[in-house]
């Protein structure tokens, strides 16, 4: 036996110093360079491209059996120019030898330098790379079976390491041309069920969209074959990109996550994600499934706070100006989504946006999308753009003012608005816009084909209630606007007062609408409206100046007297006032105003003309009382008159005129038909009279008759 030994030690010391032999006299006696003809006219016969090897070929043996490639050039298929398919400066691969021996395989580094691969499609849709694809289909091994079972029993690299690549795509069915140049990837040692470390960076170039990006990452990379896993953990992606499409023209993010692919491609796991632009914070996880399919994809996301307005000026977005400098400063966000085909569906969302808060969900299925938000306060009057005082209006030409407000300016996006497909709810708690406050407001709208019917439900607005249906049709040429609207038990005094800022109408109203218009500006507007409305106010006053005092100084003025200053209250009282009006092509016609207070009636008809703004109005109050009611005493004189008072020229400045001559018509009328009384009073006194003096002597007469 152990003579045995010694014969199979002394084998394996020949082998061995063979080998050792080999390596130093193979790489004296073998040059490789000499079979490069050989490997040039294979290379033809198995592709049909020409190969160049520009550089020396360098080949060793111990202890690394490996070949070092100076240079080689494929060149491109036919029908894609003279440019070649691909260009290797430098490539080197080594195996060591002695591992070898016992079916152990140890690379060394794998390094490539300069390759340049320049891909390309043509206009009918075929590959540069078509003819290597089907050339390079593998046959089937008849040794297959038999060496089944003669494995690896271990393997190792010690790295790749490639450099100054560049990687060009030539769409030309598209005229996209996309390069990735400066590219380089470099790994630690890779071995079975160890981590490796991994980091590459690219400069992205396109021209269409243009684009200049340079990306760097860096990663553990680790397998886990018994779940099918590929682990990317602790990766980092910076990016810095320039391109017209960013508002500034640049772009910086850093992104993190620990990510996790399935080995057949069917599963994505990103978790702990955050991305970070400038100020902006992102962070959530994402999942995906059934990638090859039909992908899968859900997850949360969450921004982090940030000032909105200072990150959106720092990306070069200019923001309008806004009656609060202050808004924008707030802003964070947190949601719940999933995706699937062409199914976007955020099922939980919660904002806050400076004081608001804004929760619900939302969806997105192709153009059309849903929501469902609810808002619990928003003061939108701070959003809007300042209200500019008129001493700080600029000042213009005449036809320069006459062009900013001809009023024949497009108001309607409508293409836009055509393309929307929307059904969605908002339910607000508080909101003010235009300084006036609504309360439990809710807003649905549909859209679709051009046809958009919003309704609005406000439950609590000035002590009443508001509801009111807006159609519009934008399908036609011509938009076409429908609105319903109906209101009661509205405070009119606090309503005014937030609207105009000022105080000179109060009462509980109800009020209701039915209009119709078209076009697409307000003179449009105004010219094209038909509709009818009515309205009802109760217990009410109006401000700024008083009827009765206004007849008392009438009648005064009539008589040549003049009365003491009056220290009353400058306003009417009313307890009802009520009036309904039809409106045909821009002219609102009205002819049955009625208002009433304790020594009172008003009476009003005329019309209103909204494309000229102006009206031509008679309202005629009639004294029923002076006993009683606001300031009815010393008009006795007026009872029952009618006041004409005449309303004429711009709504906005209109001239009040009283046509005191009907009044003093109607009073000597008034005073004739009281003087025809008294004397039809005083001839029926005087009948009854003579009639009683006539009865008394006839029985006289008769009673001496029977005497």
């Amino acid at each position: 036996m152990g003579k045995f030994f010694k014969i199979v030690g002394g084998l394996v010391l020949v082998l061995v110093l063979l080998i050792v032999a080999a390596a130093i006299i193979l790489p004296m006696v073998i040059d490789p360079n000499d079979y490069k003809e050989q490997i040039v006219d294979q290379v033809k016969q198995q592709t049909g491209r020409d190969l160049q090897i520009t550089g020396d070929l360098k080949l060793s043996v111990f202890p690394w059996l490996g070949v070092d490639i100076g240079g080689l050039q494929l060149s491109n298929a036919e029908g894609f120019g003279e440019q070649p398919f691909a260009v290797v400066n430098s490539a080197a691969v080594r195996v060591k030898l002695m591992p070898l021996l016992s079916r152990q395989l140890e690379v060394d580094t794998v390094g490539l330098d300069g390759l340049v691969l320049n891909l390309a499609k043509s206009k009918d849709g075929a590959t540069n790379w078509d003819d290597l694809a089907k050339s390079d289909a593998p046959a089937e091994s008849e040794q297959g079976d038999a060496s089944s079972g003669q494995g690896l029993a271990g393997f190792s690299i010690g790295g790749v390491d490639i450099s100054n690549a560049r990687i060009s795509w030539d769409d030309r069915s598209t005229g996209q041309l996309y390069t990735v140049d400066q590219f380089f990837l470099k790994s630690g040692a890779i071995q079975p069920n160890s981590p490796v470390d991994l980091e590459l960076g690219a400069q992205l170039k396109s021209k269409e969209p243009e684009l200049d990006a340079k990306i760097k990452l860096d990663s553990t990379v680790s397998l886990d074959e018994q779940a099918g896993m590929l682990f990317l953990e602790g990766l980092k992606l910076q990016l810095d990109a320039t391109s017209p499409l960013f508002e500034k023209g640049a772009m910086s993010a850093n992104l993190a996550a620990d990510v996790g692919l399935a080995l057949d491609g069917q599963k994505v796991s990103v978790d702990g994600l955050s991305i970070t632009s400038d100020a902006l914070r992102l962070t959530g996880r994402l999942e995906g499934s059934n990638l090859s399919k039909q992908p899968a994809f859900s997850g949360n996301l969450s921004l982090a706070e940030l000032n909105l307005r200072e990150w959106l000026t720092a990306q070069g977005i200019a923001l309008p100006e806004t009656a609060d400098p202050a808004v924008l400063g707030r802003f964070s966000a947190d949601l719940e989504l999933a995706a699937q085909g062409d199914l976007t569906r955020i099922n939980k969302l919660a904002m806050v946006l400076d004081d608001t808060n804004i929760n619900g969900n939302a969806s997105l299925k192709g153009s059309a999308i849903g929501f469902e938000l609810d808002v619990d306060s928003v003061n939108v009057d701070r959003y809007l753009p300042p209200v500019k005082e008129d001493a700080e209006a600029p000042a213009s030409s005449d036809s320069a003012g006459e062009t900013a407000a001809s009023g024949d300016e497009p108001l309607l996006p409508v293409e836009l608005l055509r393309s929307l497909n929307l059904d969605g709810s908002l339910k607000i708690g508080q909101m003010v816009i235009n300084k006036l406050t609504a309360k439990q407001v809710l807003v649905t709208v549909k859209a679709s084909q051009g046809k958009i019917t919003s309704e609005q439900k406000i439950g609590s607005f000035y002590q009443g209630s508001l509801n009111s249906v807006i159609n519009l049709n934008v399908a036609g040429k011509t938009p076409v606007i429908q609105i319903e609207e109906q209101a009661t038990d509205i405070q009119a005094g606090p309503l005014l007062k937030d609207m105009t800022a000022t105080d000179k109408f109060d009462g509980t109203g109800k009020f209701q609408a039915k209009l119709q218009t078209s076009g697409n500006s307000i003179n449009a507007f105004k010219r094209s409206l038909n509709g009818n409305l009515s309205f009802l106010f109760a217990d009410g006053s109006v401000k700024g100046f008083n009827l009765a005092q206004m007849l008392r100084e009438g009648q005064a003025k009539l008589k040549g007297e003049t009365l003491p200053a009056s220290e009353e209250v400058q306003k009417t009282d009313f307890s009802e006032m009520s009036a309904s009006a039809v409106i045909k092509n821009g002219v609102l016609n009205n002819q049955d105003l009625l208002a009433k207070s304790p020594f009172l009636r008003v009476t009003g008809a005329g019309t209103v003309n909204l494309v000229s703004e102006t009206l031509d109005y008679l309202v005629k109050p009639v004294i029923v009382s002076t006993a009683a009611g606001q300031g009815g005493e010393g008009l006795e004189q007026l009872k029952g008159v009618p006041v004409p008072v005449k309303l004429t020229g711009p709504y906005a400045s209109p001239k009040y005129t009283i046509d005191w001559a009907q009044v003093v018509t109607g009073t000597q009328k008034a005073k004739l038909e009281e003087k025809k009384a008294e004397v039809k009073q005083q001839l029926e006194e005087k009948k009854e009279e003579t009639k009683e003096k006539l009865e008394n002597k006839l029985k006289g007469k008769l009673k001496g008759l029977f005497n």
